[in-house]
């Protein structure tokens, strides 16, 4: 598993349909007391800078939030980091990872939780429609996520739901619209803008600092045998290589055919020879695999040694997949020394 959201896996609506009546009847039984164990109310709360009502349009239509939201579930990849940006915890995630971190918090994330440990209420795009219930919400956000018409339909029965934002394929809204989004939907928009404005800037600030990177190609990639599945325009990652100045490749664009990442072929790994190429790899055994593909060992950037591995399990890779205004600068600080340590390419 690896922390990019893999293409959205479509369901029939049927599983939802059954589990329908059994969450209509937790939020009946749930609205008529306390959470269970007699423990006072979660807060996921911080206060909200804006007037209210908000309205914020999604994928789906639009959704009014009429107070600032005390008990916020996210079901989205990324969703949660905007949201402790402004100092909501969410008190529900969605677990997209094989290997989660300890208490579904990432390094970066950890502060703005405290003492919150988010209960898990589904995996990926499959949600758990009891767990998100018995929560109590009163928001849920789908920003970042595969959500369909059908799951929007059901969950927005428990809470309202605000979904992907409109005009966007899913998982491909740049970070700045869907952290906008999300601030947004919890009366947060100008400071929204204001963590837009000053993650903008400390992407800016490494760009200038290597100049050079704008003369020089650079790709992100992940294995998937047989084939190399290399990140594109929309994805968040691809993204922050170009935002720091590397030039995309061409062909790889060309490839993705406006999609968030192509499928290179063994037949045509030369493509995967940029100046600088990150891997991003689940496994030790899964790097040993790669680069003992023949077509991937003959490559250029393979024996200029200019390529470097990044293992799925570990924060870094994480933060640079999450591409949030809490997660860049921890990205970064792990990712500029790995960028300047890999060399020039030579003739």
């Amino acid at each position: 598993m690896h922390p990019t959201p893999d293409r959205p896996r479509r369901r029939t609506g049927h599983r939802l349909r059954v589990l329908l009546t059994a969450v209509v009847a937790t939020v009946a039984l749930a609205a008529c007391g306390s959470p269970s164990g007699g423990e006072a109310e979660q807060s996921s709360g911080g206060q909200a800078d804006g007037a209210f009502p908000v309205t914020v349009e999604h994928a789906y239509g639009s959704t009014e939030v009429a107070a600032a939201p005390k008990r916020v579930i996210t079901l989205g990849y990324t969703d949660p980091d905007p949201l402790l940006a402004v100092g909501i915890a969410p008190i529900g995630i969605v677990n997209w990872f094989v290997t989660p971190p300890p208490n579904n918090k990432w390094p970066w994330q950890e502060a703005a939780y405290g003492a919150t440990v988010p209960e898990e209420v589904g995996k990926r795009d499959e949600y758990n429609l009891e767990k998100i219930a018995a929560l109590q919400p009163d928001l849920i956000i789908a920003a970042y996520s595969g959500m369909t018409q059908a799951q929007y339909d059901q969950v927005s029965k428990i809470a309202p739901t605000v979904a992907q934002p409109k005009d966007y394929p899913q998982f491909t809204a740049p970070w700045q619209v869907f952290t906008r989004h999300i601030t947004k939907a919890v009366g947060q928009e100008q400071r929204g803008n204001e963590l837009v404005t000053q993650t903008e800037a400390k992407i800016d600030e490494v760009r200038t600092a290597h100049p050079e990177w704008a003369q020089q190609t650079a790709a992100v990639m992940q294995y998937q045998a047989p084939d190399y599945r290399v990140f594109s325009k929309g994805d968040l990652k691809a993204d922050l290589m170009s935002a720091l100045g590397f030039q995309a490749p061409p062909e790889i664009a060309q490839l993705a055919a406006g999609k968030s990442d192509a499928s290179v072929s063994p037949e045509r790994a030369d493509l995967l020879n940029v100046d600088k190429l990150l891997v991003f790899a689940r496994s030790p055994q899964v790097q040993a695999e790669i680069s003992a593909r023949p077509e991937f060992a003959a490559q250029p950037v393979v024996a200029q040694k200019r390529v470097r591995f990044l293992s799925t399990t570990e924060p870094t890779s994480a933060a640079i997949s999450y591409g949030s205004p809490i997660s860049f600068p921890y990205a970064l600080d792990k990712l500029v020394p790995l960028l300047e340590g890999i060399p020039a390419p030579t003739q």
